[in-house]
């Protein structure tokens, strides 16, 4: 007997089964999306770890490198080496230490002194004329002077258009003026007015790139930049200008005739102020290519000190304009020990500062 088989219909497919198939599939390209998400998140934060650490370790070599020049290379009037044509320029010119590193050397008698003790009389004029350099009206810069100085003295008494701890308390800023010396360069931007005036960072350089706070009366027009060959001879802007970049590019490598012809022996003009030797403290400023900052450090020489041949007054952190690649590569190299020190001469003599 023959045995019949009977066939089913096939059964549908319901459409919620196909629903939750693609829901599953999404789930799971959203879900691998994200991971490579982190992935590269995780990459590029491991990525910029290791250029900070690059960086950090590349600065602490060539900060070495510099310190060592510092005290180990003889200074005159050309920087630090005697001969020149082959010494390193203390005037801010820029140096590539390798291909990651660029070191600015600048002699503090090319800057502003915020704690001279001559501030009050001639100094004030000087200082007005550093303010003007920025383009602002003569009302303003009198105000500014006035508020700097009343920061500074340790009294109440206001100048006439100055501010002291009434004042910085109606500001919000009671804590912020402490009636003394400056300590750094960058506690300008605690003084009442400047903060609101001053972009203190921007990127054609700011105020903080001309000041010091050591109490040096002597100027020295070789490693001046041009705002401060105008407020400390009250020439054109134009011509402090041109004779930075004639200095500069080696035309006209001692400027300080040009600027002092004929006062020399004038005990009253502002020569007697002048010097061509460099100061005992330096302004460091040290970067890594490729980061928007850099460390700035004030290296006082210490020769006769009994524990160390030098000592680091202060230091910060600064920005600092971005270099195209073409620039860095102009930039000469910082010149080893052996270029500006006879390296077989036992002894040599340093002038005193």
């Amino acid at each position: 007997m023959r045995q019949l088989f009977v066939t089913k219909p096939p059964r549908r497919q319901k459409g919620y089964i196909l629903a939750l198939n693609i829901a599953v599939l999404a789930l799971m390209l959203i879900g691998a999306a994200y991971m490579e998400n982190r992935i590269s998140l995780a990459r590029d934060l491991a990525r910029a770890e290791k250029q900070r650490i690059d960086g950090e370790f590349a600065v602490a070599s060539a900060k070495a490198r510099v310190l060592y020049l510092l005290s180990a290379a003889p200074r005159s009037r050309f920087g630090l080496g005697v001969l020149p044509n082959a010494s390193i320029a203390l005037d801010g010119t820029p140096y590539r230490i390798g291909r990651d590193v660029i070191v600015n050397l600048q002699d503090i008698k090319g800057l502003f002194s915020l704690n001279t003790l001559a501030l009050e009389g001639n100094g004030r004029t000087l200082l007005e004329r550093l303010l003007a350099t920025y383009d602002l009206d003569g009302e303003t810069v009198g105000r500014l002077a006035d508020t700097l100085l009343d920061y500074r003295d340790g009294d109440d008494l206001r100048h006439i258009n100055g501010a002291e701890k009434e004042d910085y308390a109606r500001a919000g800023k009671a804590g912020d003026i402490r009636n003394a010396d400056f300590l750094s360069p960058t506690e300008i931007s605690r003084v009442l007015g400047f903060s609101e005036i001053f972009q203190l960072w921007p990127e054609t350089g700011s105020l903080v790139d001309h000041l010091h706070v050591s109490r040096v009366l002597l100027f020295n027009p070789n490693t001046a930049d041009w705002r401060i060959l105008v407020a400390m001879t009250g020439i054109p802007a134009e011509l402090a200008q041109n004779l930075v970049a004639s200095r500069r590019r080696g035309e006209t490598p001692d400027i300080s005739q040009l600027l002092l012809s004929g006062t020399s022996g004038n005990p009253f003009s502002g020569a007697i102020m002048t010097t061509l030797f460099p100061s005992e403290t330096i302004i460091v400023t040290l970067r890594y290519v490729g980061s928007p900052s850099g460390v700035r450090m004030a290296v006082k020489h210490t020769p006769t000190f009994a524990h160390s041949p030098w000592i680091v007054q202060y230091s910060y952190r600064v920005p600092l304009p971005a270099l195209t690649q073409k620039e860095i590569e102009a930039l000469p190299e910082l010149p080893p020990l052996s270029s500006v020190r006879d390296l077989s001469a036992p002894y040599q003599v340093q002038l005193p500062f």
